[in-house]
């Protein structure tokens, strides 16, 4: 009977220590050029970037947001918590601003392909896993899975 306690036990750590692997990596970052004036956001100026209400920056340069695939886990977990509703939700929405001239954004097939956007595109603004982060791109907030955007770096552990 020991045993059985024992092995549960293990089990039960095995699920926990997942569990927190799997949140850890849902952490997303938001990322901008290195070049890039932007330093800050909040959650409302975010999501008004990508609902194409917000185009421009302070500086009066036009701002580029980028979205993954909409089938991509990480634009799932970003369209949940930023603009309330799965991609899939947010179609009509889109029919009526592109009715208005208004056009989503840019959609890239993958987080190195954002990276990479980002990274030769000034005015450009993307998300991605944090554990895909690389120091060719400036992370100006992290995007936590309960919704909250942090600007202090969090601690991650990512896989290798």
């Amino acid at each position: 009977m020991k045993n059985i306690y024992k092995y549960c036990l293990i089990g039960l750590f095995a699920v926990v220590s997942i569990s927190v692997n799997s949140a850890e990596s849902e952490m997303i970052a938001i990322i901008v050029s290195k070049t890039s004036k932007l330093q800050k956001l909040d959650v409302g100026e975010l999501s008004l970037i990508y609902l194409r209400k917000k185009l421009y920056s302070s500086e009066g340069k036009r701002i580029i947001p980028i979205n993954l695939p909409s089938s991509h886990v990480v634009r799932k977990q970003f369209s949940s918590l930023i603009l309330g509703g799965a991609p899939e939700t947010q179609a009509e929405y889109w029919n009526e601003a592109y009715y208005h001239g208004i056009t989503p954004p840019h959609v890239v097939g993958s987080e190195d392909a954002a990276i990479k956007f980002v990274e030769i595109t000034p005015s450009a603004i993307a998300y991605i896993n944090a554990c895909k982060l690389t120091d060719a791109v400036k992370v100006i907030a992290w995007l936590a899975a309960d919704g909250n955007l942090l600007q202090l770096s969090p601690s991650l552990n990512c896989p290798e």
